[in-house]
């Protein structure tokens, strides 16, 4: 009785959560295509702009490669491999479909939106591509879920710290991209959700 009801609560958190992320981004999709962002991204740029140090520059620096392709892309195939010596056949293909999948959706919505990056004060590390929305924040989202999915399925004991540690390090990616004036806040945001929804929505194509 109380194993169904739990399952059923947790099938609505599930949805409620999905529909949330998908909804977020949504919103700021439509913002941006047809009013250019929302009302703080330029204040939250102009104050972080403000804020800048050396000292805190090369840590941003250091903070955002946590969230690039180089890393999180090998950090990937190792969870693969991983899986694959345990023999979790259905559990190997989530980790490719939730961070390999966000990265061809991220470029797709890049090219769709065409959003140009900030160009309110220099780039600390210049961008050329298209910045809607952050590839950046929808990796680290993306990766760091996925692998607290995981842990919660096969090693619940270390599902907390992973989790905690990965809204942490993703959370730190974020705040990197803006502070290095490569992204609107609308853009990071934008990411995370994207991110989030897709990885949320990879465990219903992939039935685990």
């Amino acid at each position: 009785m109380f194993g169904i009801r739990y399952r059923r609560l947790g099938l609505v958190v599930y949805w409620a959560l999905l529909l949330l992320f998908a909804g977020v981004f949504l919103k700021l999709a439509e913002d941006v295509y047809q009013h250019e962002g929302f009302a703080l991204d330029r204040p939250v740029l102009a104050w972080l702009e403000a804020q800048q140090s050396p000292a805190l520059t090369i840590l941003m620096k250091g903070l955002t490669r946590l969230g690039s392709a180089a890393i999180l892309g090998p950090l990937t195939l190792l969870l693969i491999v991983w899986l694959g010596m345990r023999k979790a056949w259905r559990e190997m293909a989530f980790p490719a479909l939730s961070v390999g999948g966000a990265a061809f959706l991220n470029l797709g919505a890049k090219y769709f939106f065409a959003r140009p990056r900030p160009g309110l004060f220099p780039q600390v590390v210049p961008e050329q591509d298209f910045g809607f929305p952050s590839g950046h924040a929808m990796g680290s989202a993306a990766f760091f879920l996925a692998l607290f999915l995981l842990c919660r399925r096969s090693a619940p004991g270390l599902a907390l710290w992973v989790g905690g540690l990965g809204l942490l390090l993703t959370s730190a990616v974020s705040f990197s991209r803006l502070y290095l004036q490569v992204h609107f806040p609308s853009d990071v945001l934008a990411g995370l959700a994207l991110g989030a929804a897709w990885v949320l929505g990879s465990i219903r194509m992939l039935r685990l």
